[in-house]
């Protein structure tokens, strides 16, 4: 006779923890608030996220061309298609979904920690960490999905912790559309639940076949190559770590080097009472290892040609964050109440060194977005997209080449990088430029003639006179 499976929604009660009173469905509304309220700001995506809005805009319009760019991921193209119905919108609305995943990361931190133990403190602790992991707050400034994925983890944690296992499968995956890294740890999970509870194993077969069919199918669809998602991946930058001399250990130091030191600390506090026999909980455990499984994940895939991208790495920190919010509120737990007023007092110190962030973070979001807007207006001073497209290839530098082509409503790919006659150039003007960022576009051809001047940028043209009109 089988073994009867566990119960899908088990009561918190059970768990043994106090559960905060701001369950996930506050959570959201508190972030998706916060992050419409932040596009007052300075707003803007880059070069990744502009890929997405140009990607979900040929998916509404059955155009889908994946040749150039970023890596693909299923995921943000879901939301950049439905936002392309609205396409002036589109941007905006994207990096609202951004920040809203990190702010809603943030809150969860607090929550899970809380739940699991480690007390609002150690909750507190955990947030701030995560808040003051190296790029995490400009990465979602900036619209990456970072702070979404790592959002989506969370979720997934605590709907687990809730009893909601099949709830939490679902998270997992639309993790698992976001980094290719998570799918051994979502798979991990399908297989216990598997076991668990033999009714979901349809639904899990039919993720295996819908994450293929979203990662590779829509490469074959969009490129003809169902794997050009991976080897773009493993072209990158001269300058990434996968080009040192052992890109493994480099991966692992910057994993190390992004995790601020109190969640280090906590997170060797955990280790070390494991060892001792001390405390032996199982989920500082599973998280513990999961931190430790990522890192390696991330170091293996480095040293097989992957870049070693700071991004890659948020992820595990996220998970160590956790950890080390779990070990400070063992810490606190020891001195009892005095322990639990340090505690507190070190969770605001850390809250507000996150602050100290802030002002650089806000200039180089505010210099993009200065940027970008201005390069609305220049292509708007050079006669507007139709015109521009009549004129010839446009060029710019390699990191405006997708925000050019999405304002210029074209396939990434048909943006240059070197001038081609007839065409049109964007590049920095001639006079200092207020606004950094602005690509330089060396041309050596009296062709050239400047077309149109807007802010940072320059528009020089070499048009086909019959064709442009």
């Amino acid at each position: 006779m089988s073994t009867p499976a566990l119960p899908l929604r088990t009561p918190p009660a059970r768990l043994g923890r106090t559960v905060p009173l701001t369950g996930l469905g506050a959570i959201t509304a508190v972030a998706i608030v916060l992050a419409l309220l932040s596009l007052l700001g300075p707003t803007t995506p880059t070069y990744d996220p502009y890929a997405w809005l140009i990607w979900g805009r040929e998916v509404l319009h059955l155009d889908l061309d994946t040749n150039f760019g970023p890596s693909w991921k299923p995921l943000p193209v879901f939301f950049t298609t439905v936002f392309a119905i609205v396409p002036s919108w589109s941007p905006d609305l994207w990096v609202a979904v951004a920040r809203a995943g990190a702010i809603a990361s943030l809150l969860l931190a607090v929550r899970i920690t809380w739940r699991l133990g480690g007390g609002l403190a150690g909750g507190l602790v955990a947030a701030a960490c995560l808040a003051l992991s190296t790029g995490y707050l400009r990465f979602a400034a900036i619209g990456d999905s970072e702070g979404l994925l790592v959002a989506l983890m969370l979720a997934a944690v605590d709907l687990h912790l809730s009893g909601r296992r099949r709830a939490a499968l679902w998270i997992a995956f639309a993790a698992c559309l976001l980094r290719p890294e998570a799918w051994a740890f979502a798979g991990v999970y399908a297989l216990w639940l598997w076991r668990q509870d033999p009714e979901t194993r349809k639904t899990i077969v039919g993720m295996v076949i819908g994450g293929l069919v979203l990662w590779f199918g829509a490469e074959l669809w969009g490129s003809g190559n169902p794997m050009r998602a991976g080897e773009r991946a493993r072209d990158p930058n001269p300058n990434a770590i996968t080009f040192s001399d052992q890109p493994w250990w480099e991966a692992i130091k910057r994993t190390v080097l992004m995790t601020p030191w109190p969640a280090k600390l906590g997170f060797l506090v955990i280790a070390a009472g494991w060892l001792s026999g001390r405390w032996r909980d199982r989920a500082s455990t599973i998280l513990w290892l999961v931190a430790v499984a990522w890192t390696l994940e991330v170091a293996i895939m480095t040293q097989g040609g992957f870049s070693g991208n700071a991004r890659y790495m948020l992820a595990p920190v996220a998970v160590a964050c956790l950890v080390g919010g779990l070990g400070w509120g063992k810490l606190f737990a020891l001195g009892r109440t005095p322990g639990t007023v340090v505690g507190l007092v070190l969770a605001a110190v850390l809250l507000i060194s996150p602050a100290k962030l802030l002002p650089d973070n806000y200039t180089a979001v505010r210099n993009e977005a200065r940027l970008n807007d201005a390069l609305s207006g220049a292509v708007k001073a050079a006669g507007g997209p139709a015109r521009i497209r009549a004129c010839g290839a446009a060029t710019t530098g390699p990191f405006q080449v997708t925000p050019l082509a999405w304002r210029l409503d074209v396939h990434a790919k048909e943006v240059q990088l070197v001038p081609l006659i007839p065409g049109s150039i964007f590049r920095a003007g001639p006079e200092p430029r207020a606004i950094p960022g602005a690509p330089q576009v060396a041309v050596g051809d009296a062709r050239w003639k400047q077309a149109a001047r807007y802010g940072p940028w320059e528009v020089l043209q070499a048009c086909d006179t019959a064709a442009s009109g």
